[in-house]
């Protein structure tokens, strides 16, 4: 038996579902997606003559924010960090649900960290759109680095665009049953993986080139990633660093557009040093999966967030940016003009 397996039949190691955690209808649909996640692995394990014997999912803030304690000299969002990437470490899968225009920086995070630690990527979509590349014919389902790192990618976004019935009862029950629809897929996809689970793979972690450093600004998805890119680049290379730049973006084709995916990611993997863009509303999706999968594998990541505003509940919780991606930075630059100085000099 896989030891994950048995891990998770004795509560010791049980399925994470991320979850978007800023509002209540994230914790809502987060506490719904685990409902049905505990379904599917008491039917799995049960089939497999596994009767389970302890917790078999870790919800993150209810099973994370009441059980920290912080270190000294922690802070309480540190600690959280410590304890929910400690809990993806252990987990058997990560179950990562995706939905709304901006998907969750955290969330991302999570994604990365449990691809770079090798374990199984569950991503659900119920978005009912597609994104649409204005150089690309095909609709593409979900970024590029992030369908590059999904072992699977769940989509049931579906939802009548028009001719709805007006009657408030009418409409209530056609968002439940779209709900029940996303629980029942759920199930079913998490019962399907203790049946048959791939166990822990070896993820790539490819030797570093020295004296390389990358840029994650987007991919070049918006003109401004590309023009600080390209004077970050500038500077760096006055210190003597070969510098990339990623630009999946830049493709004509779904196909250039996932080979673009999958060369950022490389050069990322490779490079001595990785700065992560951090400014907009959140980090963006792709970049903070790919800052998760870096953090898994230990290398150097700096987060660059000009932000003059924070995410603050209480001076015990005051962060620019999601804690998954505050924390697992190496180091944080704030102004671009200082971003040259954090990076430093190459090795060699």
């Amino acid at each position: 038996m896989d030891p994950r397996l048995e891990r998770l039949r004795r509560g010791q190691g049980p399925l994470y579902v991320a979850t978007f955690l800023f509002e209540h209808t994230g914790r809502y649909y987060g506490s719904r997606l685990e409902h049905a996640c505990l379904q599917g692995l008491r039917e799995g394990l049960e089939t497999l003559g596994l009767p389970p014997e302890g917790p078999l999912t870790f919800l993150p803030y209810r099973d994370s924010n009441g059980a920290v304690v912080p270190r000294p000299g922690e802070s309480l969002t540190q600690a959280i960090y410590r304890l929910d990437t400690a809990r993806v470490r252990n987990s058997f899968a990560l179950l990562a649900p995706l939905y709304h225009t901006q998907y969750d920086g955290g969330v991302s995070f999570e994604i990365g960290y449990a691809a770079g630690i090798g374990l199984p990527v569950l991503v659900l979509l119920s978005n009912f759109f597609c994104y649409k590349h204005d150089r690309i014919a095909e609709p593409q389902r979900l970024q590029p680095l992030l369908e590059l790192l999904a072992d699977e990618v769940l989509c049931e976004g579906d939802f009548p665009l028009s001719g709805l019935d007006p009657d408030p009862r009418a409409y209530r029950e056609l968002i439940e049953a779209a709900f029940e629809r996303i629980e029942r897929r759920v199930r079913e996809a998490v019962r399907a993986l203790v049946l048959h689970y791939p166990g822990q793979r070896k993820a790539p972690d490819p030797p570093l080139r020295s004296g390389q450093v990358f840029l994650e600004f987007g991919g070049g998805e918006y003109e401004y990633q590309m023009v600080l890119a390209e004077r970050a680049a500038g500077e760096l290379e006055a210190l003597g660093w070969r510098v990339g730049i990623a630009q999946r973006y830049q493709a004509a084709s779904a196909e250039g557009l996932r080979e673009g995916a999958e060369r950022d990611f490389w050069n990322a993997l490779t490079s001595e040093a990785v700065v992560i863009f951090g400014d907009g509303a959140d980090v963006n999706p792709e970049s903070a999966a790919l800052q998760g999968y870096l953090r898994a594998l230990g290398r150097r990541v700096l987060l660059y967030c000009s932000s003059l505003t924070r995410l603050y509940v209480s001076p015990e919780y005051d962060t620019r940016r999601n804690l998954m991606l505050m924390h697992s930075a190496d180091r944080i630059v704030t102004r671009l003009a200082d971003l040259a100085e954090a990076v430093g000099f190459p090795r060699s």
